[in-house]
């Protein structure tokens, strides 16, 4: 299945990220005419997974990497760096509230996409070279008295926030891409020469 075509491209993202940008916009209209309490949507997994697969590709420099649904296997997203049964694990967060963890989740690595100024345009995707392995990860203080550990242990899903998470993990972590959406579907190089 790894060898399959990933037939999730940058127009189908493009697409995608245009009809969830517009129905957002219109609903913020809605609300502020109306005061209707609606809550908006978190984005579409397809839209997150795709968009930090193709900062992956372009920036992080693995064109390997591929939409694992779009492939058919598990996980969110493919990459030959990684073990099949420890794939890229994907969060992202528009808010200040928390990310969960699944409790029995394995991956190889981990990218947090920042889409807190996502309507200002600016996207920023880190990765964190820790597995569910990790002795760092699995210490990760949830609370006052848990760690990351002691809540799976308990089967119960981690919950944490990037304000709390980012100082525990700091030292794992690498900033791959702040910028443009559109930016995204550019290779690094030619950015960074565009702007010489």
């Amino acid at each position: 299945m790894a060898t399959a075509i990933d037939k999730y491209t940058p127009e189908i993202l493009q697409l995608r990220y245009t009809l969830y940008k517009t129905d957002y916009e219109t609903l913020n209209r809605i609300k502020q005419e109306t005061g209707l309490p609606i809550r908006h949507q978190n984005p579409p997994e397809d839209i997150t997974e795709n968009i930090t697969k193709f900062i992956i590709q372009n920036y992080d420099e693995d064109i390997t990497c591929k939409w694992a649904k779009g492939i058919g296997i598990k996980g969110d997203l493919y990459s030959e760096k990684y073990d099949i049964s420890t794939p890229i694990e994907v969060k992202a967060f528009t808010s200040d509230g928390p990310s969960q963890f699944g409790p029995s989740k394995k991956f190889g690595v981990l990218y947090f996409l920042d889409l807190r100024l996502w309507l200002e345009d600016k996207i920023v995707l880190w990765r964190v070279n820790l597995t569910n392995e990790s002795n760092e990860m699995k210490q990760i203080k949830m609370n006052k008295t848990q760690t990351h550990e002691d809540q799976c242990k308990e089967g119960r899903r981690p919950h944490i926030s990037w304000k709390s998470l980012y100082p525990q993990i700091k030292d794992h972590c690498v900033k791959v891409f702040e910028g443009k959406f559109e930016d995204i579907f550019v290779k690094k190089s030619v950015l960074e020469a565009e702007k010489v």
